[in-house]
């Protein structure tokens, strides 16, 4: 609802008493220009016909510019539906509610495990056990294994498989490692980071560790840093690792941005330097700026939220959901192959001296390297050229995303985005730009989510706040309604659609489409919603037309036997039309029409009689409403 509306809606239950003639229909504010006039008569002149005053015409005035910005700019940018039926969402109630949960699915199950400090649950046919009482590490390996970290005490982790077959599989950690950290298990070595500011007691950046001797630590920082993911392509230790991040700038330049973001390469072989340079640290630490934004008109976006990558035809696909210093998201799309080449060119931003090694490369035994490389690999190299995004960003100005998911559903990318309210976005990436199929309530009220995960396979999505795990059948599509071309117009790609020839066609928007059976939705055909009975209202009674409101990117019409009576302002769940005084000028045949993407259709229709008229002219009514609905119908 837009600003003009509550305005309006705090100005409604002001002057309540003002209409004990009411038809009990009217329980609800008023919702469209019409009813905003009748509001503000009542507010100014509750029992007079004088004209509005000066100022309540002002007020109108501003009100009513208000609703028409606010409801043209919300149809631009909103979902289309809201979804928020039970039977989309299953709620799972965790024991010991904490302050971060973090999601991850079991490679050799369909378990999902929910772990934390407050415990591990591992969700399995439709029920929520606990497993452990407490963890710090939760993390899936490459050799499709569960590994999780538990604290001992301060500063001492016993890590291991989840199920180890013994103790010696099991080694300990001599660093605060947490939870909502990123990490990754190759092979039976730990990756994981630490982030965080200045005053950290730890050396901020990535660890690696195997056993309690075989390390690797990072250098010192003097910046910043917050962690967002890591990935490998390795199931091996002889391949190369990637972490995403942002650093604070160390420049001070009010006109640099506070934050940047970059990816940093490792292999994951070092072993760390020579006992007099880069012992214990990192050998092949290299770094790149990653660039988001429009060069052309100086549009960037420089801090990193979250990072999901995509296999596509053998081909990495790195999402990274950003934001701006104006609190504006963007999403951007790389390649992993053009970050592979970056980082393989050997062109640094300060140029090194003579060396006859390309710093960065793996080797097979890090610690013999010429002292000349590990002094250049100890200054922290970065890259020369930035890594670029293949396309212009994805901006969001009206939503405040936070987690990203990415899925490709015949051949269609789909982002699965959190909101910084508890709720989730459906959204389709175009070519030109990206639509909103829709938005998912899974929480009874306002709240932050913790951790979202997507089951491919499954096309299901699991999300957690601190005291629930949510998940979500992706691939419903009995919540688009029942107009004709609803499947159409849903533009889910998730959803199997036939045309009016029978061909399948999956989620496109076209025309005469509809769901197919086997999709798990019902056939559609053209909408007659005919009124059973007529509507007998007391004469001079105030009486309310409801028209559900299920597409947020339709407009709503109320027509009167083929005349336009109002244009409807959509609030959340309806729109209404308000007879001001039944009286028998007020009879006859009310339709609501959904009009959206050129396709027009009837979503429900009332035929209105003044109470005590005569059967003699009931008769006529009902006839002439079904006239017209079978008019709009066929023509």
């Amino acid at each position: 609802m837009g600003s003009g509306l509550r305005a309006v809606e705090n100005l409604w239950y002001g002057f309540t008493g003002s209409l004990s003639t009411y038809h009990p229909h009217v329980a609800t504010p008023p919702s469209n220009n019409r009813e905003l006039q009748t509001a503000l008569r009542h507010v100014f002149c509750l029992e007079c016909s004088m004209p509005y005053t000066a100022l309540s015409t002002a007020l109108l005035a501003l009100i009513w510019t208000q609703v028409v910005h606010s409801n043209l700019d919300n149809h631009k940018n909103a979902a289309r539906i809201q979804i928020k039926a039970e039977d989309v969402f299953k709620r799972y109630d965790i024991r010991q509610p904490g302050e971060m949960w973090k999601l991850v699915k079991d490679p050799l199950s369909s378990d999902i495990y929910a772990g934390g400090p407050n415990g591990l649950y591992n969700l399995h046919q439709n029920e929520l056990k606990m497993v452990k009482p407490s963890i710090s590490l939760l993390t899936e390996g490459t050799n499709r294994t569960l590994f999780i970290c538990e604290k001992i005490k301060e500063k001492d982790h016993k890590c291991c498989f989840l199920k180890p077959e013994s103790d010696q599989n099991c080694f300990n950690v001599a660093q605060e490692v947490q939870i909502n950290e990123a990490s990754l298990l190759v092979d039976r070595t730990l990756f994981f980071t630490m982030s965080g500011d200045l005053n950290a007691q730890a050396n901020l950046g990535l660890y690696k560790q195997s056993s309690k001797t075989s390390y690797i630590w990072p250098q010192g920082t003097t910046v910043a840093q917050k962690y967002v993911k890591i990935i490998t392509k390795s199931t091996t230790l002889d391949g190369k690792l990637y972490s995403f991040q942002t650093v604070k700038n160390s420049n001070s330049d009010a006109e640099t941005p506070l934050w940047i973001s970059q990816v940093s390469h490792y292999c994951m072989g070092d072993k760390g330097g020579s006992k007099s340079l880069l012992q214990f640290r990192w050998t092949s630490m290299l770094s790149a700026r990653l660039f988001c934004g429009k060069k052309e008109n100086r549009t960037t976006f420089t801090e990193l939220l979250d990072v999901a990558e995509l296999e596509i035809s053998g081909n990495t696909i790195i999402f990274a959901l950003f934001k701006n210093v104006y609190n504006i998201r963007a999403v951007c799309v790389y390649k992993m192959s053009e970050i592979e080449r970056i980082f393989n060119s050997a062109k640094f931003k300060d140029p090194k001296d003579s060396i006859s090694q390309n710093p960065g490369e793996c080797v097979s035994n890090s610690q013999s390297l010429h002292a000349t490389v590990l002094k250049f690999m100890e200054q922290r190299p970065e890259m020369e050229e930035w890594i670029l995004p293949e396309s212009d960003p994805l901006v969001f100005r009206h939503h405040l995303y936070s987690h990203l998911q990415v899925d490709n559903v015949n051949n269609k990318d789909v982002l699965l985005m959190t909101l910084e309210n508890g709720r989730i976005h459906k959204v389709l990436k175009e070519e030109n730009g990206h639509f909103i199929i829709a938005e998912y309530l899974p929480f009874d009220k306002k709240t932050h989510i913790h951790s979202m995960l997507l089951d491919r396979s499954e096309k299901m999505l699991y999300v957690s706040n601190s005291s629930q795990v949510v998940t979500i059948n992706l691939r419903d599509c009995n919540h688009y309604g029942d107009a004709f071309n609803a499947c159409g117009m849903a533009n889910d790609p998730y959803c199997s659609c036939k045309n009016s020839s029978g061909a399948s066609a999956e989620g496109v928007r076209s025309e005469d489409h509809f769901f197919s059976a086997d999709a798990g939705g019902p056939s559609i055909q053209r909408l007659s919603s005919s009124p059973s009975s007529p509507d007998l209202i007391p004469r001079h009674s105030k009486y309310y037309l409801t028209c559900p409101t299920l597409s947020k990117h339709a407009s709503y019409t109320w027509i009167r036997d083929n005349k336009t009576v109002s244009e409807c302002v959509s609030t959340e769940e309806q729109c209404l039309l308000l007879i001001e005084s039944m009286s028998k000028k007020d009879e006859g045949c009310y339709v609501c029409q959904a009009t959206e993407q050129e396709q027009s259709w009837t979503v429900t229709s009332n035929l209105l009689v003044e109470n005590g008229a005569s059967h003699l002219r009931v008769a006529p009514a009902v006839m002439t409403c079904l006239l017209l609905l079978i008019s709009m119908i066929v023509f």
